[in-house]
């Protein structure tokens, strides 16, 4: 039988940048850039895309992200999930590091909640996602909004952090995609302990610095030493737009999640970094777009 929930939905999901430098699988912050999703009951499952990042090869099917999010919904509920069909407005470049897969998991496992009158809290939900995605550092945003800091497996799964709102954040996007499971393969399982230690330093920092409002701290903590040297190789130009970010007046450059996008941060207006940065990826011969974000304080919400 079905729900007297099951109706139409309008669902908006944000972006997200993952790790911010030291904070690898760990941290994560949603930006207010979004993928936008109408959800209806159907007689057929099916899947229509819109704009700039719209792509064919995005298909409803038991393979699909977004399926296997309202399929794990019902699942935890004992039922079998109910035929729909999704338009979506695709705001949100797949393969570039900013959760497009995250926002298709979070916005399957919300469709569901509601759909089923509401069951689980906020954070059950985020324990199915991080089950689906296999780390939380990018779908915990996408749910909760904000930027926060993960606890996997531990009964507090994550804290909500606030840096400071003088902040000016922005991603220069390539033009390439990068797979996740391409820049995860590069990671070696295990690291020397002196870049261990360095990270723990890097992330306490960054950490301090948000809830002190210290700059200089900020960008002492925006340093990597765990994933970013091993996905440099497959990022070209990565180090030098990096660097020129820096040598412009940014606090930090960083990775967004496995990249290639690249999370740029100052106290200052981003204007002058973005040309720089985009002008350093031309010589290497790759075109990039800059896009000045806030961070989005709500993470996945119905518009209805």
């Amino acid at each position: 039988m079905t729900s007297p929930h099951f109706r139409e939905l309008h669902l908006r999901v944000p972006a997200t940048t993952a790790n911010m430098g030291s904070g690898y699988d760990l941290l994560g912050m949603a930006l207010n850039l979004y993928n936008t999703l109408r959800f209806k009951p159907s007689d057929r499952y099916e899947m229509t895309l819109e704009g700039p990042y719209a792509q064919s090869n995005f298909k409803l099917e038991a393979t699909s992200l977004l399926w296997r999010g309202v399929e794990r919904g019902y699942a935890e509920m004992g039922q079998a999930m109910p035929c729909f069909s999704v338009e979506q407005t695709v705001n949100i470049p797949p393969a570039r590091g900013l959760g497009s897969s995250s926002s298709a998991i979070v916005a399957g496992l919300y469709a569901a909640n509601l759909w089923l009158g509401k069951p689980f809290s906020r954070e059950e939900l985020l324990g199915f996602a991080s089950d689906i995605e296999g780390h939380p550092d990018n779908v915990a945003p996408a749910l909760l909004g904000g930027a926060v800091l993960n606890f996997p497996n531990e009964k507090t799964p994550f804290i909500k952090i606030d840096p400071p709102h003088n902040l000016h954040w922005g991603v220069c996007i390539p033009h390439f995609e990068l797979k996740t499971h391409a820049a995860r393969a590069v990671i070696p399982a295990q690291v020397p302990l002196a870049d261990a230690v360095a990270n723990m330093s890097y992330l306490g920092a960054l950490l301090t610095g948000f809830y002190t409002q210290n700059t200089q701290l900020i960008a002492q903590g925006l340093q990597d030493r765990l994933h970013q040297p091993y996905r440099q190789s497959l990022v070209p130009g990565m180090q030098s737009v990096i660097d020129t970010a820096r040598s412009a007046g940014a606090l930090g450059c960083v990775l967004s999640g496995a990249g290639p996008s690249l999370l740029v941060v100052s106290d200052r207006p981003l204007t002058s970094i973005a040309k720089k940065m985009c002008e350093n990826w031309k010589k290497h011969e790759i075109r990039a777009d800059f896009v000045t974000c806030l961070i989005d304080p709500q993470g996945v919400v119905c518009l209805d």
